[in-house]
């Protein structure tokens, strides 16, 4: 129940900041949102930013490491793209707080990856965008969240 109340709060964070367009605070509020809908919270109901790291999907080369400075945890889609989507939302007039958390709902998510993987997506410049063909509707990875993944060989 009290998470439900801390959901609500981070949603109309995000809902007034997008309606600012003050876009830099948003991945702050996207992972707070991310651990109140998980419930991964701190015996104290606080968000627990490290239970992300139990939490996520794992790479094949991160499942066994139990080091956790030698992962990352990395947004499925990057903040540019979730960014993005919303920016869609406000240009249509569509941007309700049903339609932010629809949107959260589906297309947000983390992995975790090794350093060296998120090494590979940095010089492959995939940190912050997604590869060409996930915008391309006959491309096999038409709005494919793993493409980015795929591109550098990453597999999970």
């Amino acid at each position: 129940m009290i998470n439900q109340f801390h959901i609500n709060i981070e949603l109309q964070h995000i809902y007034l900041e997008v309606h600012a367009e003050r876009f830099h605070y948003l991945r702050n509020f996207f992972e707070s949102y991310y651990c109140y809908q998980h419930n991964l919270v701190t015996k104290k109901g606080k968000m627990d930013w490290e239970g992300i790291f139990q939490h996520a999907q794992r790479s094949k080369s991160a499942r066994d490491i139990s080091n956790r400075k030698q992962l990352v945890r990395e947004m499925t889609l990057p903040l540019p793209v979730l960014t993005g989507m919303l920016k869609v939302l406000v240009r249509d007039d569509e941007a309700s707080i049903d339609n932010i958390q629809c949107l959260l709902d589906t297309h947000l998510s983390y992995v975790v990856i090794t350093r060296e993987e998120h090494l590979m997506l940095k010089k492959a410049g995939l940190l912050e965008r997604m590869p060409a063909t996930y915008y391309q509707e006959k491309s096999t990875n038409f709005h494919l969240a793993s493409s980015r993944f795929t591109a550098v060989d990453i597999t999970f």
